[in-house]
């Protein structure tokens, strides 16, 4: 799952970075909403977690642009805005939920964790291929009923292979849904990723593509 943090506080921003990527969330961040309007127009993400208050462009400017361009990105408003004014002109604007602070991390990632389901109930569900069963839900892989171990980078890429079962994803696509799209990866990180996990998962169940990349079938 890939999340944008868009927060214009260092320090509260870091710390939601942290605390998304200690629950397997892929995270990117924007410091203003100029910014943000771009990510979220140019990338794919699972949802937006979107201060108010920002320079150049507010949360409700962000929500409203986007909902023209027709993307429906989940968002989830983060401010200490916590009028019922406020509120109604958030929902109304295009954000799914409304978070004030200071608020309880738990908290958040409960409201993230179910925005996210609503959005997308198709994926949490058992993705199979063989022996193999990927349960999403709780993010952990089978073999033959036993538990195999993945790292962080090792369950997303097999996720995302599952997910597109029969068909071939490109080092590029891998790059941009498994990692920050700024990180400085090239093809051998993503075949020494793939060894690795192809060791784990035994049988041949991912199959490269010459000057494609990848697919499990």
């Amino acid at each position: 799952m890939k999340i944008l943090i868009i927060e214009d506080n260092e320090y509260l921003r870091s710390a939601l970075e942290k605390g998304f990527n200690s629950r397997g969330y892929t995270v990117n961040s924007a410091e203003d909403g100029a910014q943000a309007v771009m990510e979220l127009l140019v990338n794919s993400y699972d949802l937006a977690v979107v201060d108010i208050n920002l320079p150049k462009k507010n949360g409700f400017e962000i929500a409203k642009k986007i909902r023209m361009e027709k993307n429906m990105t989940p968002l989830l408003a983060l401010t200490a805005r916590d009028s019922l004014k406020d509120k109604l002109v958030g929902f109304d604007g295009g954000f799914d939920d409304y978070l004030t602070k200071p608020f309880e991390f738990s908290e958040l990632f409960a409201r993230v964790d179910a925005l996210i389901r609503r959005s997308k109930p198709q994926k949490n569900v058992d993705l199979k291929i063989g022996d193999l069963i990927l349960k999403s839900n709780i993010r952990k892989v089978f073999i033959s009923k036993k538990e195999i171990s993945l790292t962080k980078i090792e369950y997303n890429i097999l996720e995302y292979l599952l997910r597109k079962k029969g068909n071939a994803a490109t080092n590029e696509e891998l790059i941009e849904h498994i990692w920050h799209e700024d990180a400085d990866l090239t093809a051998p990180p993503v075949r020494s990723h793939i060894k690795n996990l192809r060791k784990k998962i035994q049988g041949n169940y991912i199959q490269t593509i010459n000057g494609v990349g990848y697919k499990i079938e």
